[in-house]
């Protein structure tokens, strides 16, 4: 999987390490994106992820919408969200 320059930085977050370092990772919404754009998904993961971000209070479905279209995963996220919520 190829990442295209200019989505790159899209949902980076700097969180601490154990150590209390800072560390950048992509956020949730980035996350769950990448995991639908991989072809091997294993779709009990990609479920049980989903149903986890659905059921979190620190979800934010427009954000998730709009990476989903930028990275082109929007009708996958799409079906697991019509299902979920």
């Amino acid at each position: 999987m190829r990442v295209v320059p200019e989505n790159y930085s899209m949902g980076i977050i700097s969180i601490g390490s154990p150590c209390g370092n800072p560390i950048n990772v992509y956020d949730l919404e980035r996350t769950l994106c990448d995991i639908l754009r991989g072809n091997g998904s294993d779709i009990q993961i990609v479920t049980a992820a989903m149903k986890r971000y659905t059921a979190s209070k620190e979800k934010d479905i427009h954000k998730l919408m709009k990476y989903a279209e930028q990275l082109r995963v929007k009708s996958k996220v799409l079906r697991y969200m019509e299902v979920l919520l």
